[in-house]
């Protein structure tokens, strides 16, 4: 009945908590709290009636889910929670982990391919710095020429400053000097951090003949420094070569190639141990024709028999301090046997 009615059911509240007496009283975090049936058909997004001030902090657009905050592709985000998602499904989500010393290390345990890039990376990159700019060539020295300029020796050699040092090689520098012949390689040597040190030879040319119309200049390695057609130019301090039993036409930058290696042997023995007595200008002729009876002429009128071709250094000299004597005796021309370089004999020319 309605006078049996307590206040609280007149009202519609929630019944008073019963007394029990002795109980504690409530916690500042119990109090407030509903009691009865829970609501049916309820709005989660609406505050309850005894909070008002909550609504005013809430988007007006959030019931309907309207504005910006909706209308990403995948929704909103909510980091630390539950997301709706396209199916209004919750998912969970992790909090995020500090970052730290541990985190990173067990990351890179977890990543071991990232590592093995990065390091890859690293050293590639360290390789690049002292290949490309460390180790660059700065300094190009030249050694052992006289007539040709360093400058074109460089240039002729392909080195160049800026060029990664250990990219130079001494076999393709070799190469690329043939392109004169007047030059020979020796050595290429590097100097850390960057010069290089060219060492070149400048070919003299000693002799000349002719053959099959054409005349060649040749060094004593018989290689040849020039050719032409014009047989009227006569090299005036190189010695004439005659009796070489040529093999094959050679042009210039090439060995002219003997029919006989004993002739070659010959040419080379001779027009050294010349050079080392620097009598090579002395000289005007070298009959080569007959092995056994090897004959010079030299350009003050001697004729130098040397029989063959052993003990060249002795009857070389022997002839020099023959030549030098006879002169001073007042004798011009006739014959200096030095086949036995101890017993040089002399013979007058007929008058």
């Amino acid at each position: 009945m309605e006078g049996d009615q307590q206040p609280w059911q007149r009202t519609g509240q929630a019944p008073p908590p019963p007394d029990t007496g002795s109980q504690p009283p409530l916690r500042e975090w119990q109090r407030n709290t509903w009691y009865g049936p829970a609501p049916i058909n309820e709005n989660p997004f609406d505050e309850p009636e005894d909070a008002p001030e909550l609504r005013e902090m809430r988007s007006e657009s959030l019931n309907n889910r309207s504005g910006a905050f909706w209308e990403t592709e995948s929704g909103p985000q909510i980091t630390g929670g539950y997301r709706f998602g396209a199916q209004n499904a919750p998912e969970q989500h992790s909090a995020p982990r500090p970052a730290g010393g541990r985190e990173r290390e067990s990351s890179r345990k977890r990543n071991p391919l990232l590592t093995v890039i990065w390091s890859v990376t690293a050293a590639a990159a360290l390789w690049a710095l002292l290949y490309y700019v460390v180790f660059a060539v700065r300094d190009i020295r030249i050694v052992g020429n006289d007539q040709i300029p360093a400058s074109e020796i460089i240039r002729l050699s392909g080195v160049r400053a800026g060029m990664p040092l250990l990219s130079v090689s001494g076999e393709n520098v070799e190469q690329r000097l043939k392109q004169n012949p007047l030059l020979k390689f020796r050595y290429l040597e590097k100097e850390m951090p960057g010069t290089v040190v060219l060492a070149v030879k400048e070919r003299e040319a000693c002799c000349w003949m002719t053959w099959n119309g054409i005349l060649y200049t040749m060094d004593k390695q018989r290689m040849v420094l020039y050719e032409t057609e014009d047989l009227s130019v006569r090299p005036a301090t190189l010695v004439r070569v005659d009796g070489l039993e040529i093999r094959s036409t050679a042009m210039v930058g090439q060995t002219l190639l003997l029919e006989r290696p004993e002739q070659q042997e010959i040419f080379s023995n001779l027009f050294l141990e010349m050079k080392v007595l620097g009598c090579t200008e002395l000289i005007e002729e070298a009959d080569l024709s007959n092995i056994s009876s090897l004959l010079l002429t030299t350009r003050d009128g001697f004729t130098i028999s040397l029989g063959d071709a052993s003990n060249i250094h002795a009857k070389l000299r022997a002839m020099l301090i023959t030549r030098n004597e006879l002169i001073e005796r007042g004798y011009r021309g006739g014959v200096i046997n030095v086949i036995l370089p101890e017993s040089p004999v002399f013979s007058p020319a007929s008058v």
